[in-house]
């Protein structure tokens, strides 16, 4: 086995916060004088900032625990402002960046004091959702890991006007752009804490009709990979059973599920990835055993249509629809017409 990486001496560790001083006042001098400021100046102040930072994480991704000197860089505000400074840094200046981000979010012991930042700084988090919109993937990983490692910070973004801008940039004809966004997106909506699970379930509840009205738009558009991920991503939020009762509502609905097998019964050859989500989302419907009139009405009038389509589907061997498919043509060819009262 390889030996245990020596420990910091106190001197190394001393000599970081004095590092981070020298990074706090650089900041500080920069944005006291930043409209006067022309492109060249800032420019030279953004490399001077990047050489202190790049100092700082070579010592700090040598010696990851030293949580002492990561909070130096709450204290300092570091945090703060190497995240207003980003988008003028070079490409190893955002990766020193996202380092101190992601080394502090992931320092245990300072989670207390990470947690207050945060609640005292909400404006890191509007400098992080918009960053969403600059195809920059270090920003991305930093409100990802933000919102992973700290309950304040989901609730901060779910629970406010943030959360609805995603729906802009997750239906950005950019394929870079909306991806990195889904990602964000999925991360708010799909959580592993039974607090936030709770959370999203309340909000979903709340905002239900304004949500799922969004999540429509996405679908109906043009443009492939945003209605490939924005199926994929109503399908996880749809199964989790936390959801259940946002589920049958949405179910319930005729609207949603013509929306489904318009996708599903789509003749493009191109379609097949959207097929495959919308069959996810579609066999709900089917598998509610306590279907609304209405939702009968759709499945009896549309039934040779889904039928034809889903035997297709059985008969190809490019994709494996397991045996979901099965039961879903056996529950749908079992289907009768409403019988007549007889007078």
């Amino acid at each position: 086995k390889a030996p245990p990486a020596p420990r910091p001496t106190k001197a190394a560790m001393a000599n970081v916060a004095r590092l981070m001083i020298v990074l706090a006042k650089e900041c500080e001098q920069v944005e006291d004088k930043l409209v006067r400021l022309d492109g060249k100046e800032r420019s030279d102040a953004c490399k001077k900032m990047e050489e202190i930072l790049s100092k700082i994480m070579v010592r700090v991704r040598k010696n990851p625990d030293s949580e002492s000197v990561l909070k130096k860089a709450l204290d300092l505000q570091i945090l703060k402002s190497v995240l207003f400074h980003h988008p003028h840094l070079s490409q190893a200046g955002k990766k020193d960046s996202r380092g101190l981000w992601i080394a502090v979010l992931g320092a245990e012991s300072i989670r207390e004091e990470t947690t207050l930042y945060f609640q005292q700084n909400p404006e890191m988090l509007m400098l992080l959702v918009h960053g969403a919109s600059t195809k920059d993937i270090h920003i991305g990983e930093i409100l990802r890991a933000s919102l992973t490692s700290l309950s304040t910070a989901h609730y901060m973004v779910l629970w406010s006007p943030l959360i609805w801008q995603y729906f802009q940039f997750v239906g950005s004809e950019d394929f870079e752009l909306s991806s990195d966004a889904f990602k964000t997106f999925r991360n708010i909506m799909i959580r592993k804490d039974e607090k936030e699970k709770k959370s999203v379930t309340a909000f979903l509840k709340k905002n239900f009709d304004l949500f799922f009205k969004c999540f429509s738009q996405l679908l109906t558009g043009e443009t492939y990979h945003v209605k490939k991920y924005a199926l994929k991503l109503l399908s996880e939020i749809l199964q989790k059973r936390e959801n259940f009762t946002v589920m049958v509502k949405y179910i319930g609905i005729p609207s949603n599920l013509n929306l489904m097998i318009d996708h599903l019964c789509a003749d493009e050859t191109r379609e097949k990835g959207i097929k495959f989500e919308a069959f996810h989302v579609f066999k709900f419907f089917v598998a509610n055993p306590n279907k609304p009139a209405k939702i009968l009405s759709v499945l009896r009038g549309r039934q040779k249509e889904i039928l034809r389509t889903l035997v297709e589907l059985q008969n190809q061997s490019e994709v494996d629809y397991g045996r979901e498919l099965a039961l879903l043509i056996d529950r749908l060819t079992q289907l009768k017409a409403p019988q007549r009262l007889q007078y």
